[in-house]
């Protein structure tokens, strides 16, 4: 859809692993194999399947839910951030930085360590299921850039009105 925008939107399956810590400060990861070691400690999931692998790039939010038989039953996250075409591999990273490598998503608005405690706790169970939908608006071009998306900002369109005295700006 190039020159045209638009919305992707992706929904991505996974469960829970004893193992899973969310303790890293920078990422958090979806990963697509079935095992976790204690060293994992940025892993939100395993098992990551579904989605059609969205190829779109920029402003996006991961809609984060798991789904428990243990109390508090359902933990809920959303994750703001510039969304990637989704990386080939297992390895989908959403990182706090702008490295692209094998990322789903870049400057994102929270960590591992910054997910709720509601949603580490239900995803440190093998019986937890996790869905994670990824909502990309798509096609902006070069009209909007990853280093202009703060983590959990609103992109603001400054437009060439030059009505800067309107807005409370200095001439």
């Amino acid at each position: 859809m190039p020159g045209e925008a638009g919305v992707c939107v992706e929904l991505l399956r996974c469960r829970g692993h004893p193992n899973v810590q969310l303790a890293h400060r920078t990422t958090f990861e979806l990963e697509a194999g079935e095992r976790l070691t204690p060293r994992g400690d940025c892993v939100a999931c395993v098992s990551c399947r579904g989605g059609g692998g969205c190829s779109a790039e920029g402003p996006g939010v991961l809609f984060i839910a798991a789904f428990s038989l243990e109390e508090p039953y359902v933990a809920t996250a959303r994750v703001y951030g510039w969304s990637l075409p989704r990386p080939s591999g297992g390895r989908m990273i959403v990182r706090r930085s702008g490295e692209r490598r094998n990322s789903l998503m870049i400057r994102a608005s929270a960590s591992a360590a910054e997910l709720p405690g509601g949603l580490r706790r239900l995803l440190s169970s093998s019986f937890t299921r996790c869905f994670v939908l990824r909502v990309t608006l798509a096609g902006l071009g070069d009209e909007v850039d990853a280093v202009d998306v703060l983590p959990g900002g609103v992109v603001e369109d400054a437009g060439d009105s030059g009505d800067a005295e309107a807005r409370g700006e200095a001439g």
